[in-house]
């Protein structure tokens, strides 16, 4: 009973007074990442936080040329691609992978490919090879 009437009772009607003395709205400033959310794909998403939580500056969906780059960590020209099955399985999809890596080398870029399964099952070692790519070159 006495949970019930603090619960039900007590705390609302403390919030109550509280905003009838200051009724000026509470303003909370959230801080919005809009480079996560020009992310297509859940494996993009779950690389890109585990980039940003190492402290790695990523951007995404970076044009180069007719063909744009899942993510990027631009201080170190690397284009890292995420490969989920329903679009890099094909032999027509590879070859237009091979096409895409090698455009990209051409214009500067390190590239690394990542299959959804590897981000997905072992992405310790995804992170280990990203940061090996970066400290080798």
């Amino acid at each position: 009973m006495l949970a019930f009437l603090l619960i039900f009772i007590v705390i609302p009607l403390y919030y109550t007074i509280s905003l009838i003395r200051d009724p000026s709205p509470v303003s909370v400033e959230v801080p919005v990442d809009y480079e996560r959310m020009k992310c297509e794909s859940p494996i993009e998403y779950r690389l890109y936080d585990a980039l940003t939580f190492r402290g790695h500056d990523v951007k995404t969906q970076v044009p180069c040329g007719k063909y744009r780059i899942d993510l990027t960590l631009p201080v170190f020209n690397l284009a890292i691609e995420c490969d989920g099955k329903a679009f890099h399985s094909t032999p027509a999809q590879k070859a237009h992978d091979r096409r895409k890596n090698n455009y990209l080398r051409k214009h500067g870029w390190s590239v690394l490919r990542f299959s959804g399964s590897r981000i997905n099952k072992s992405m310790p070692k995804v992170i280990s090879a990203i940061e090996e790519k970066i400290n080798t070159d």
